[in-house]
């Protein structure tokens, strides 16, 4: 069909000139937002990572050994007074005018805040985890953002349970500068994982409506070039 592969992506497509792996996680300052926050940080208090909380606006976790990986993460500021909004566009200023660009974007908050994600997200994504219920239904907006994105989101409940054991494999992937190949991943992440919901998680290659609109859109774009448009 003439579209990117969507079984696998290779370490060195996720890098940038340095070599370092740049991703940003979009975090919401309600209640719940607060409290995932708070258990993702957690998974990185290792000896393999370090937190830099340095910023008031967001935080950043890098890798100590293996390959460099950057997680940018906005801090969870009170959603009310729209400080957490700041917060997100604080960083993605920040990256952009230091040249960072993000090859991965992770959504951690309720699905009414999934448009406020992809509005922000970077164009340079390649892998776009839509942690909230009903993510799937966002496909075709995060593909008219970043048209060769691999896309990881739930048909029905997003579950933390599920969510965290995702994150912790993809890192240490990436720290271990692995190719993402999907299917042995989800095997793995399967057994990590293992709770209820996780057959409502769908991954690249099995996301018929990802694959149908990659493909369409690069037909009528050949199509269009040979009509000389």
């Amino acid at each position: 069909m003439g579209i990117p592969p969507v079984y696998n992506i290779p370490f060195s497509a996720l890098t940038n000139d340095s070599g370092t792996v740049i991703a940003q996680v979009f975090f919401y300052g309600d209640k719940d937002g607060k409290g995932i926050y708070s258990g993702f940080t957690r998974m990185f208090s290792t000896a393999n990572w370090k937190i830099d909380r340095s910023n008031k606006q967001w935080t950043v976790i890098r890798s100590t050994k293996g390959k460099p990986v950057s997680i940018y993460a906005n801090v969870p500021l009170p959603e009310e007074t729209g400080e957490d909004e700041k917060a997100q566009k604080a960083l993605c200023a920040y990256l952009e005018n230091n040249n960072l660009k993000p090859t991965i974007t992770i959504h951690r908050g309720h699905s009414y805040f999934a448009n406020s994600t992809i509005e922000l997200m970077a164009p340079s994504s390649k892998i776009v985890f839509m942690g909230s219920c009903g993510g799937f239904n966002l496909i075709d907006v995060i593909l008219h953002k970043s048209e060769d994105a691999h896309i990881i989101a739930s048909k029905q409940i997003g579950k933390t349970s599920i969510n965290k054991p995702f994150f912790e494999l993809l890192t240490e992937k990436l720290r271990n500068g692995s190719n993402i190949d999907w299917i042995p991943f989800w095997k793995e992440f399967k057994s990590k994982a293992g709770t209820e919901g996780f057959e409502d998680y769908i991954p690249p290659y099995k996301n018929l409506g990802a694959i149908f609109i990659k493909a369409y859109k690069k037909a009528i774009g050949d199509d269009e070039e040979k009509r000389g448009f």
